[in-house]
């Protein structure tokens, strides 16, 4: 296996609009704080938290756009 390796985002997606939803449910997240290398996002409407490394911030895969599929 390489290091290179990078795991597909799946909990959060980027809409149009520029806003990170949660997966689930289709909803934006707020943003609720920042620990380390670390953010820390909640869905209000499940009730969720969802937390991201700062260096995937530019995998997030964004609404309408086909992903890659492992082979």
């Amino acid at each position: 296996m390489s290091a290179s390796v990078s795991a597909e985002i799946v909990t959060v997606y980027q809409a149009l609009d520029g806003g990170i939803h949660h997966a689930r449910c289709g909803q934006r997240v707020a943003l609720h704080g920042q620990r380390a290398e670390e953010l820390d996002f909640y869905c209000l409407t499940c009730a969720e938290s969802v937390t991201l490394p700062v260096c995937v911030l530019s995998r997030i895969p964004v609404a309408g756009e086909p992903t890659e599929c492992a082979a």
